[in-house]
């Protein structure tokens, strides 16, 4: 049973049980926790290098969780290579950039996938289906 879209758990303190609600996955597409060096060339670069070395901490279709050695900007479009599924080689995937934090392993930024890209990578004709 849900309340207003929230989920219900059971949280029991000092020999009571209370019914709490959390609020359900905001995302669209499930992630897969997957470590991975990537190349990535920013498009509309802030000064210095246009070349970053990236790495991938998750993924799904409609994007992923990187960790960068420079800051990324809310907005900056980011082409990267990525190894092509189900085949050799590479294919080049444009996202951009949702979200970026410092952490103490460098900065943790979100990258949406444009999605007529990335269902061209995967071989998706139907591209209006992951615009949705």
């Amino acid at each position: 049973m849900t309340k207003n879209g929230m989920i219900p758990y059971l949280l029991e303190t000092n020999n009571m049980a209370t019914i709490r609600y959390y609020p359900p996955e905001r995302r669209r597409y499930p992630r897969t926790q997957l470590r991975m060096m990537l190349h990535g060339i920013r498009l509309d670069p802030d000064g210095g290098d246009v070349q970053n070395t990236l790495e991938m901490v998750d993924i799904s279709r409609g994007g992923m969780g990187v960790i960068s050695d420079r800051w990324l900007y809310r907005g900056q479009k980011i082409a990267l290579s990525i190894p092509a599924y189900g085949q050799k080689g590479r294919k080049t995937v444009f996202a951009t950039v949702v979200r970026c934090q410092k952490t103490n392993e460098g900065y943790r930024a979100g990258l949406q996938f444009d999605p007529t890209a990335i269902a061209a990578a995967l071989g998706d004709t139907s591209a209006t289906a992951l615009a949705a």
